[in-house]
């Protein structure tokens, strides 16, 4: 990465605040406290930590065993490290690498009979004192933790405290704002917790990162403001998500001249914009933008390739169609819906025809004309030759099935003999009871006392 990376930027932050911590003499275990949205990035901040050419100057293992119970956990973990040491003796490292093999193997008579964590940091140790018999690189062992509870946690890892440390040993687990695991152990031992805040700030990033393009480009101040927008949207900035969603379109609007395929931004601009609005359930407003969404995709129609239009035809009518069921406008969410289905039926997107079709027939059930909507999920069934049996299973095709199985419309158009064998091989002999079930929550089993 260049050095001026904004990412790369964000991550040698971090390690110099990690450094710190693992050097003070006091501190046994560093706990990582960032926010939810930060997930992705720890694990990329992980995965930099444990590359060979990385800056940190310690040594660091990180493990994500999965936390089944207190007096399993150590043992789990010691395991999981055997196995990486037989990665690294048998990989392939670059020859500018220094490369030794670890002859160091975990002694598992060292488990304690009143503390369970004993056995992992009495075997860390002793790793620590093979790989740097001087003690002068620390050696970091990062638990995840995946699974555990609060008070499981606390368990153990209160008493790996309780045991003595090598000076050049340092545990570290994360935690997050949300979700907080650690924050009773932080409580109960200050001096041997030390609790780091990474800033990662990713809008902020991803900002930066687009700012660092050609700014003659185009697609270099639209990506800035997009990014903004975005950004003004989770963080419930309404005027901001007007100001910027406006720029956003005064830059794609003026593209379009050069190049037709802008119009999909302008889509996607307004689609951001409508789905803000519902999320303040400001459905008028909502319906406004979506409006502008379908005008902007049926502009495309003859400009742009007829798959990539018809789709984005079909994607803004469904969309608006949404909005008008949340009013309960069932008229105008299947004039909607109606449309959506020719559109997707113009680019072979047989996915999307067939739920677009069914939505044509619920919105007309809502309407109480059920026999016109029993058509269009015949309809929609007849595509079942166009579906893969994945898709039928994962999709909401069985509820297309469900609506006309004992419809006596239905069996003049398609036999109860064609949908067995349309049926049999994909969800078995029991169709029928295995699509009558689909959608249903089940029932919690109740174990009567004995």
């Amino acid at each position: 990465m260049l050095e001026n990376n904004p990412i790369q930027n964000r991550l040698n932050t971090f390690l110099l605040k990690w450094e710190e911590a693992i050097n003070k003499p006091d501190v046994k275990l560093v706990r990582i406290l960032g926010n939810h949205e930060d997930d992705d990035m720890l694990d990329a901040l992980f995965e930099y930590m444990l590359a060979i050419d990385s800056p940190q100057e310690d040594f660091v293992f990180v493990f994500n065993t999965p936390f089944s119970e207190v007096k399993n956990f150590s043992k789990d973990v010691l395991q999981d490290l055997e196995e990486e040491i037989n990665r690294w003796n048998t990989a392939k490292i670059p020859e500018t690498i220094p490369f030794e093999t670890i002859e160091w193997q975990p002694d598992y008579s060292l488990e304690g009979k009143k503390n369970e964590a004993e056995l992992l940091i009495k075997n860390i140790n002793s790793f620590a004192n093979y790989l740097y018999p001087d003690k002068s690189v620390k050696v970091s062992v990062i638990l995840r933790m995946h699974y555990v509870t609060k008070q499981e946690a606390y368990n153990w890892l209160s008493k790996a405290l309780e045991i003595p440390f090598e000076p050049h040993v340092k545990l570290g687990v994360s935690d997050t704002k949300n979700h907080l695991l650690f924050s009773k152990l932080q409580d109960y031992y200050r001096d041997e917790v030390y609790t780091v805040y990474p800033k990662f700030n990713m809008d902020g990033a991803m900002e930066e990162i687009a700012a660092m393009e050609d700014p003659n480009k185009v697609e270099t101040p639209y990506r800035i403001h997009l990014i903004r927008l975005m950004e003004a949207v989770k963080k419930r900035q309404q005027n901001k998500v007007l100001s910027e969603g406006k720029s956003c379109l005064k830059i794609a609007t003026k593209a379009i001249e050069k190049k037709p395929q802008w119009l999909m931004q302008i889509v996607t601009v307004y689609t951001i914009l409508y789905t803000n609005e519902i999320g303040n359930k400001n459905y008028k407003e909502a319906i406004y933008f979506a409006t502008k969404a379908v005008e902007a995709a049926q502009l495309s129609e003859h400009v742009l390739e007829p798959s990539m239009s018809y789709r984005l035809i079909g994607q803004t009518h469904i969309g608006r169609g949404s909005i008008y069921v949340a009013q309960k406008k069932w008229d105008k969410a299947n004039e909607d819906y109606v449309l959506g289905a020719e559109a997707y039926a113009s680019c072979a997107d047989y996915i999307m025809h067939c739920e677009s079709l069914r939505l044509c027939g619920w919105t007309l059930e809502k309407m109480g004309i059920n026999e016109e909507a029993i058509n269009y999920y015949i309809e929609a069934y007849k595509l079942i030759d166009k579906l893969t049996p994945e898709i039928i299973k994962s999709s909401t095709f069985p509820l297309v099935v469900k609506k006309i199985m004992y419809n006596e419309q239905r069996e003049k158009q398609i036999s109860d003999a064609k949908m067995d064998a349309d049926l049999i091989p994909v969800f078995g002999e029991f169709w029928e009871e295995e699509v009558s079930n689909y959608g249903k929550v089940p029932r919690e089993v109740i174990i009567p006392a004995q």
